[in-house]
């Protein structure tokens, strides 16, 4: 089984992309993907217009897991969320993107939806942008992850820019947990592309599984899982680059680490295991 951890539909700025579209690009060797609607950012429709039709996008295909949209700088309480999350329990997880939405990751605004997430039990897929972002620095997501150090929040894309913004993403990582002070989790979607082009040797995700492998605590890649962002970028557009991604993904890291079932847990396990929709 193959869970792609990091996905979108809809009508944004990076361009029209209807469910049928997504689920094209992913194939048929994907069973399942963790969805947002890419219409809950930077757009007119109100939190609850974008995530009452992600739930119907997912009612249509079940491949699709949905994410619920926060729209933290538009709200002033999560009462929207709340009743969402009650009444469809079939929401995986909270999507949150301090980029988009310029509202910097560590704000008090954020704090409503995250207790929200601490009271259902979801997780929170963060938007990781470069280490020197105002806005989603791993930083600024890990200050108010320390917060709420009982939600699982994932760093989406480790983060974005050059090895040296990986590698401080990695140590942020590395540093919950030996502190035991977060919670967090991180999708490899983009770590290792360069100018819409798979970098073969994916250097910087073997370094992150690497590293996770071996701390002092013991093994953590558990908190790793395989993503593709799709169908953002035009890499992410192209049915046989995306096929191409997962297949290097497979090759690099059993030939790196020579373990089925870690590659296993990284393609599916984990994710299933952090957003539960087995049970649904």
């Amino acid at each position: 089984m193959i869970v792609d951890s990091h996905v979108h539909y809809g009508n944004s700025f990076w361009g029209n992309f209807s469910p049928k579209y997504l689920l094209d690009v992913i194939g048929a060797n994907v069973d399942y993907a963790i969805c947002s609607n890419l219409e809950g950012i930077a757009t007119p429709k109100t939190e609850e217009e974008c995530n009452l039709d992600m739930i119907k996008v997912s009612k249509k295909y079940p491949k699709l897991k949905p994410l619920a949209v926060c729209q933290a700088e538009r709200t002033s309480d999560n009462k929207v969320m709340r009743n969402l999350l009650e009444k469809y329990p079939e929401f995986v997880g909270l999507k949150i993107h301090p980029e988009c939405i310029k509202l910097p990751a560590n704000d008090d605004k954020y704090d409503k939806y995250l207790s929200l997430a601490r009271e259902f039990k979801k997780p929170c897929l963060y938007h990781s942008g470069h280490i020197k972002s105002r806005f989603s620095s791993p930083k600024l997501i890990y200050e108010k992850a320390k917060q709420f150090p009982d939600v699982p929040i994932v760093l989406g894309h480790l983060s974005t820019g050059p090895k040296e913004s990986h590698i401080q993403a990695i140590e942020i990582l590395l540093d919950s947990i030996a502190t035991s002070s977060a919670n967090l989790y991180v999708d490899v979607s983009w770590i290792d592309f360069a100018y819409e082009k798979l970098n073969e040797t994916m250097e910087d995700t073997l370094l992150l599984i690497e590293k996770l492998k071996n701390t002092p605590q013991g093994d953590f890649t558990h908190k790793i899982m395989w993503a593709s962002d799709a169908p953002v970028g035009e890499f992410n557009q192209q049915k046989g680059l995306y096929a191409r991604n997962l297949e290097v993904f497979k090759k690099r890291v059993l030939e790196k680490f020579g373990d089925e079932d870690l590659l296993e847990n990284l393609l599916s396990k984990n994710a299933m295991k952090l957003y539960g929709f087995f049970d649904l």
